[in-house]
């Protein structure tokens, strides 16, 4: 995963798959792999003139613009570095992002701390021993409904697959799938 003077090849060899609908958001995804992978240590608006972050923001708004078709062709990328590893570590986590200060955003669900607005996002991401991200493996979001506060002795009680933490077995089960296809 060469990135340094490599980015064209690289952002076009990554997202050249890319499936949005159409083939100028496709083109966008590469120029703004491209563009980004230049300094990933960066915000948005640090990483890009006024005009592309203008033009990242349309693209990003874009209703045929969503995470799996965005993420699709990395994921796909992503065990052919696996291959030139020899120990990879699959690492899950969970994010809670909240949203709570954008009122009028639709489809969030309960947060963590009370009245907050958000949503989850689990991910799978491959790492080399030494750090080295390899890339995701898999992502899935998910929003809590609101009103589903309970007791611990209740979410106890419910058998696994409905239980939120369900999550970290379709996790394993996901990368047990991705070895044997490998």
């Amino acid at each position: 995963m060469a990135i340094g003077n490599d980015t064209e090849n690289w952002a076009s060899e990554e997202f050249a798959a890319a499936n949005l609908g159409d083939a100028r958001l496709s083109y966008r995804l590469v120029a703004l792999a491209r563009q980004l992978s230049t300094s990933p240590h960066t915000s948005l608006p640090q990483a890009l003139s006024p005009a592309e972050l203008k033009a990242a923001y349309r693209f990003f708004g874009n209703d045929q613009v969503d995470t799996d078709g965005v993420l699709a062709p990395h994921i796909a990328q992503t065990p052919h570095r696996l291959d030139q590893i020899p120990v990879v570590l699959a690492i899950q986590d969970t994010t809670e992002f909240n949203l709570t200060h954008l009122p009028a955003t639709e489809g969030l669900g309960r947060g963590n701390g009370g009245n907050e607005r958000g949503f989850l996002m689990h991910s799978l991401l491959a790492v080399s021993p030494e750090g080295l991200p390899l890339g995701v493996l898999g992502i899935k979001t998910s929003a809590r409904p609101e009103g589903t506060e309970g007791s611990a002795a209740r979410r106890k009680s419910r058998p696994i697959h409905e239980k939120e933490s369900i999550k970290w077995i379709e996790g394993l089960a996901h990368l047990s799938a991705l070895k044997s296809a490998l």
